[in-house]
């Protein structure tokens, strides 16, 4: 039983508060009760009733005197008095019946029962114990005082409470607080719970505290306990007073204080056992971080920490990235990496410092492409290379990728890894920087075609469609790539293309969309790649084109720092692998500044950059990254240099040269001859990886006639055509069409029939009204002789 419960048994009924209307109502009652069993005493004696009436009223006196003898034997008087006034009336009322039963029997005059059951009735009606015992006797104005205070007696105390009592009594910090309802746990023991009791409309004071009743008791001061009655005011106290409890559960916590340091002890020599414990305590268990998850296995090793998780069979699983870093004791988000293995399996990587905050420079090998036409880009956290695919041997097409990423994410530093490993591996490589050559103008010279701003990229743009239609033209009909054959795979790169895409030019905003998704769908086939870098993947940014977004997806994508969620989301769309869990790249990273350095004021505030950072997507796998470092010495690249140049320069055939036009031709002739190696002679057929790493053919050889031969020539030639524009020169008019709609229907057509017949309602047919109004300028012109509402036939 609870303090409180002690406090509302024990508690007298006498102090519970009844408002004054409701003590009037059971006067009232109760007065009325006493008439009419004062009546019955009289008249039911004499009464012809069944003799078990009469014996049920002696019963219920007898019973009643059974148990207020047996509430006597104790030693609170509030109790005795109250048993006392609740047995008054029946015992009266037993006695006046009682005697108007003997009167034959004594053969006494009948007027002496009647008169003490008037008495009895007479005496009862005023007083009205029964209220009195309810404690009613401050709500009846008209009902007198029983009894005054009590004086208190000094005298020995002869139980358990009274020396409690007496203790209270004779403490100067009570005050005028008496002490009820004391219960003793055990009577071997000096544990006990009680109620302060403050007088009526007074109180419990502030300064009868925990201390101060420790003080008087003398007992320690965590041995008591206070706390408020529930259903009472601020005038009763619950107090426990309890050393005996206060010594047990001081050694029972100096015993989990001892188990916690051997076991703290037990984990520092074994960390699986304390890795153990914090996933049952603070992962997998009601309000974890992944309630439900099991730690199936782990590696720990001095810088890394391996765990292998799943989720229950039958269920996927789902684990917060911050909860699970919180739950683990990780500050540093990045420094937590979790791979996907499947709908219900994962695993974790905990670094000791983020592991992509330092990585290496590119090697020849590294960006030599493999004999899966594989290149190295840069490094995962997991210290092994990350690849990708240039050319699929399998499928024999060239590979598309898409890159996102907001301003200073490193995209410009990607394209110089692919920039350079397209050159080494035999690729053409076509460049275009639609910011005017800002973001890459070292790379001018270093490969085939460095296109600048939004004119010579749509420069490039139709050359490069032109070069597609060729080689769809002469590849025999061939369904897929010989990497080794004539032709030179080709890799064209646009970087920041949301300028193009999102021109305000509609013309020149809807031809690149149109021959970038054309190449994407169609040059893979006759080895034409492309590689997209944007900042945004929103349609908008994309010339309204999904296309574009979706086939950008097929080959790699690259998911570097985005300013929003949403691009982050677009770009896992339809390709996440499962259970792939893509976490945020920061903008810096800072070692040592945690909470507590924070609220020392000893974090760092300088953090480290992280361009270059971001996840892979590729193969069916999701890989956190980060591309090599290209250290830049004065403006320049010198490690880029060492890389490229003298190497030899992929480039056109002659036929296909030609096919690009003039642009092609004349493409970054004031910057031909920065290479150290000189002009690069034009790199023809297959690609020997072995022969590509020798030294460098050089094109100073030439006879300067026949360079003079070649200028003239590219002088000569035509820019690579429109292709919208060409498609808009063949496509036939309005007015061609229904007159061809017409031919061979000597009997005419409907008007409705025409518009189907021209494509009205079909992928880049006429609006109804343009064919309306054709029909009825030829009708009015001639041109169409009209049969009857709404046919037409020719002359």
């Amino acid at each position: 039983m609870t303090t409180t419960d002690v406090v509302k048994t024990d508690a007298a009924a006498s102090e519970r508060g009844l408002t004054r209307r409701t003590a009037r109502r059971l006067a009232w009652a109760e007065r009325a009760v006493y008439g009419a069993a004062g009546t019955w005493a009289v008249v039911g004696p004499q009464m012809d009733v069944p003799w078990w009436a009469h014996g049920a009223s002696l019963a219920t006196g007898a019973l009643t005197g059974v148990v207020l003898w047996s509430r006597s034997d104790t030693d609170d008087w509030t109790r005795r008095i109250a048993s006392s006034l609740r047995s008054l009336p029946v015992l009266g009322w037993t006695a006046a019946y009682t005697g108007g039963l003997l009167a034959p029997v004594f053969d006494y005059p009948n007027g002496w029962p009647m008169l003490g059951a008037a008495a009895w009735t007479a005496v009862m009606i005023p007083m009205t114990p029964w209220t009195r015992s309810k404690g009613l006797k401050r709500a009846v104005d008209n009902l007198p005082v029983l009894a005054g205070e009590p004086e208190v007696v000094d005298a020995e105390p002869v139980s358990f409470a009274d020396h409690m009592r007496a203790l209270w009594s004779q403490s100067k910090a009570t005050g005028d607080t008496t002490l009820e309802g004391i219960r003793q746990y055990d009577p071997s023991e000096p544990d006990f719970e009680a109620i302060v009791l403050a007088p009526a409309g007074h109180t419990v004071p502030r300064t009868l505290d925990g201390h101060a009743i420790a003080g008087v008791f003398d007992v320690p001061v965590d041995a008591v306990q206070t706390a408020a009655v529930d259903g009472y005011g601020p005038g009763r106290l619950a107090i426990q007073v309890a050393p005996r409890l206060a010594e047990t559960r001081r050694a029972r916590e100096a015993a989990e204080a001892q188990r916690a340091r051997e076991a703290a002890e037990a984990e520092a020599e074994d960390p699986g056992a304390a890795l153990e414990r914090i996933w049952a305590e603070h992962v997998n268990c009601t309000g974890g971080a992944a309630p439900g998850v099991d730690l199936i296995a782990y590696a720990i090793g001095e810088d890394q920490i391996r765990l292998r998780i799943a989720a229950p069979r039958g269920k996927t699983l789902r684990v917060n990235h911050e909860a699970l870093c919180s739950a683990l004791g990780i500050d540093d988000i990045s420094r937590l990496v979790m791979e996907g293995a499947g709908p219900r399996e994962a695993v974790v990587y905990i670094y000791r410092a983020n592991p992509l905050l330092h990585v290496r420079s590119p090697t020849v090998e590294d960006l030599t492409m493999d004999d899966r036409g594989r290149i190295s880009i840069g490094v995962a956290h997991d210290g092994t290379v990350a690849r990708i695919q240039l050319f699929n041997f399998d499928t024999g097409r060239a590979q598309h990728g898409i890159t996102a990423g907001t301003t200073g994410a490193g995209k410009s530093g990607l394209m110089r890894i692919l920039g350079a490993a397209q050159r080494i591996s035999g690729v053409i490589s076509w460049m275009a920087d639609v910011q005017g050559g800002m973001s890459m103008p070292e790379m001018e010279g270093r490969i085939d075609w460095m296109a600048k701003g939004p004119g010579e990229t749509m420069q490039q743009l139709r050359a490069l469609h032109a070069v597609k239609e060729y080689r769809e033209a002469h590849s025999r009909g061939r369904g897929d790539f010989d990497f080794h054959g004539e032709w030179c795979l080709i890799q064209w790169t646009g970087d920041e293309i949301n300028r193009l895409l999102s021109s305000l030019d509609k013309e020149v905003r809807s031809e690149a969309a149109w021959m970038i998704g054309d190449l994407q769908k169609t040059g893979q086939k006759v080895g034409i790649g492309v590689d997209l870098a944007v900042q945004s993947l929103h349609l908008k940014e994309l010339g309204d084109n999904h296309e574009i977004r979706e086939k950008g997806k097929e080959g790699h994508v690259f998911l570097l720092r985005t300013a929003s969620s949403s691009t982050q989301g677009m770009g896992l769309d339809g390709i996440a692998p499962i259970g792939a869990h893509v976490s945020p790249i920061p903008e810096r990273i800072y070692e040592g500044a945690g909470a507590k350095e924070l609220f020392e004021g000893t974090a760092a505030t300088e953090g480290v950059p992280t361009p270059g950072m971001g996840w892979l997507i590729t193969e069916g796998k999701a890989i956190l990254f980060r591309t090599f470092v290209l250290k830049k010495v004065n403006g320049l690249y010198p490690q880029l240099e060492e890389l490229m140049d003298g190497r030899p320069m992929p480039t056109l055939t002659p036929e296909e040269a030609r096919a690009a036009g003039a642009a092609y031709a004349h493409r970054g002739t004031a910057a031909a001859g920065k290479s150290t190696g000189g002009p690069s002679r034009p790199f023809r057929g297959g690609v020997d990886m072995n022969a590509l790493n020798g030294e460098p053919e050089r094109g100073a050889d030439l006879p300067e006639a026949d360079e003079a031969k070649k200028k003239q020539e590219a002088e000569e030639l035509p820019e690579a055509p429109s292709p919208m524009a060409a498609a808009k020169a063949k496509a036939p008019t309005i007015r061609e069409r229904i007159l061809a709609a017409l031919q061979g229907h000597p009997e005419g057509l409907a008007l409705k029939e025409i518009r189907t017949a021209v494509g009205c309602g079909t992928e880049g047919g006429p609006a109804t009204r343009s064919v309306n109004n054709e029909v009825s300028t030829l009708a009015n012109e001639g041109g169409l002789v009209a049969l009857g509402k709404g046919v037409y036939r020719l002359p």
